[in-house]
């Protein structure tokens, strides 16, 4: 790896992207948020320290730990192609995102996966503290899948490195809560999950929740015929979260721990087909 790339890249970028979108959400908002913003924020940034202190400690880097160990122990697909780093970014954004956008609609299709995924969903607003509001165990599946999948792939470390920077990136600026002028919104959705495209997907309507899987990149949904889109004023006005628990208690760290585990009509799967 260059010595001018430190591997704590994707940390030094989580931490200036989210000061830039917190300044940027205070100054030019998209949404009027209502009454309980700090007890939402006190919340979702209880969930993102238990998750970096369990599943997130040990899996923040793994990725990266993966590719390096693959590329010099066991030589995979990428490393026997041998392309130039452009190519063999592209080709390991396209692969990760690929098993991501499958992983996340399993997320919303299958039962049991759908009731730790729905703290994520159950959030009343959204905003950047949004982006790490998942339970432990979604953060565990999604490393078990994506990993063996890395190692398979065994892409350059500096070509992980950088898809990881990428995606810690925006799926902060996606989360946000940031305006964006229609016309450059339009724009940028052909090559990014804008805030807008992925908003929608926490719009409490079934039809928009179960859309824009995406994290990264829109292709996949554009591909598949997963992306949604509403009129660019509804955006302020539209509810989010779930059609569901929607009480205050429902967003508390203990009840979003708990949540996988509750039974009961109110946490039914409505989203699963």
């Amino acid at each position: 790896m260059p010595p001018e790339l430190s591997p704590h890249l994707p940390a030094y970028a989580l931490f200036a992207c989210v000061v830039v979108v917190l300044l940027w959400e205070a100054l030019w908002p998209r949404r009027v948020e209502k009454a309980g913003l700090a007890r939402r924020w006190t919340n979702n940034f209880s969930l993102t320290v238990v998750g970096q202190f369990t599943a997130n400690s040990c899996a923040a880097m793994t990725p990266v730990a993966a590719a390096w160990l693959a590329q010099h122990y066991e030589p995979g697909l990428i490393s026997r192609m041998t392309p130039g780093l452009l190519p063999a970014f592209l080709l390991t954004l396209l692969v990760i995102e690929g098993i991501g956008y499958a992983t996340h609609i399993l997320f919303h299709k299958v039962p049991w996966l759908w009731r730790i995924h729905a703290v994520h969903h159950n959030d009343v607003e959204i905003d950047v503290t949004t982006t790490y509001r998942h339970h432990p165990f979604e953060i565990v599946i999604l490393y078990a899948i994506t990993v063996p999948a890395i190692i398979l792939l065994s892409p350059p470390v500096l070509a992980m490195l950088l898809y990881q920077t990428l995606k810690t990136v925006l799926q902060v600026v996606a989360h946000s809560n940031i305006y964006i002028p229609e016309a450059i919104n339009r724009w940028l959705q052909y090559f990014m999950v804008t805030p807008d495209f992925h908003r929608l997907h926490h719009c409490s309507e079934e039809k928009f929740t179960n859309s824009n899987y995406g994290a990264v990149v829109p292709w996949f949904d554009q591909v598949f015929g997963t992306a949604s889109r509403r009129p660019f004023a509804e955006q302020e006005t539209m509810e989010i979260g779930l059609e569901y628990a929607r009480d205050p208690l429902d967003s508390r760290i203990d009840q979003m721990l708990l949540l996988p585990f509750r039974r009961g009509e109110n946490w039914r799967n409505s989203t699963a087909s």
